[in-house]
C-alpha cells in the first residue's frame, strides 16, 4: 500500500519558515539601527582600517549575523518545545529519527548544516567586494579550483 503525501506539512513548514525569517528581519532591522547609530555617532572612523579586509568583514558577519541566527535554530530546537518560534506557533517540533528530542550538539549540527551555504554565499560576497581589488580580479571558487577568468 502506498503512503500518502501530506500536503499540509510542507505548507506548514514554509509557513514556519516564514515566521522565523520574520524573527531574523527583526533582528536585522535592529542590527541595521545600531550600525546607523555608530556610522552617526562618528565612532567607525575608529575601526575604518579594521573593516577594509574580506576576513575582517566575512568574521564580524559571521558573529553578528550567521551564528545569532544559527545559535536561534540550534537552542530553540534543542528546547524542550524542540521547535523555533516559527514551528512552534505551526505545531511542529524537530526531532530525531527515533522519536527522541533532539539534543544540543545534534541540534547545533544540524542548523550548522542548514546555513553553510548561507554563510558560504557571505564569504564569496566579501572576496567579491574586498578580494576584487587584487589584480587578478579572482573570486574565492576560482582561487581553490586553479581557475580564472580572462
Amino acid at each position: 500500500m502506498s503512503k500518502l503525501i501530506d500536503l499540509n506539512n510542507p505548507v506548514r513548514r514554509l509557513a514556519a519558515w516564514t515566521l522565523d525569517y520574520l524573527v531574523i528581519a527583526g533582528y536585522l532591522v535592529v542590527l541595521t539601527a545600531v550600525s546607523i547609530g555608530i556610522l552617526a555617532s562618528g565612532l567607525h572612523k575608529l575601526f575604518a582600517s579594521a573593516w577594509s579586509s574580506a576576513l575582517t568583514a566575512e568574521v564580524m558577519g559571521f558573529v553578528l549575523l550567521t551564528l545569532p541566527v544559527v545559535l536561534y535554530f540550534a537552542f530553540c530546537e534543542a528546547s524542550s518545545s524542540n521547535a523555533t518560534l516559527g514551528k512552534r506557533a505551526l505545531g511542529l517540533r524537530v526531532l530525531q529519527n527515533n522519536g527522541d528530542r533532539l539534543g544540543l550538539r545534534r541540534s547545533l549540527l544540524r542548523s550548522a548544516l542548514k546555513f553553510l551555504p548561507w554563510e558560504l554565499a557571505h564569504f564569496s560576497i566579501w572576496q567579491f567586494v574586498y578580494g576584487s581589488s587584487s589584480r587578478s580580479h579572482r573570486t574565492i571558487y576560482d582561487r581553490i579550483a586553479g581557475t580564472r577568468v580572462s
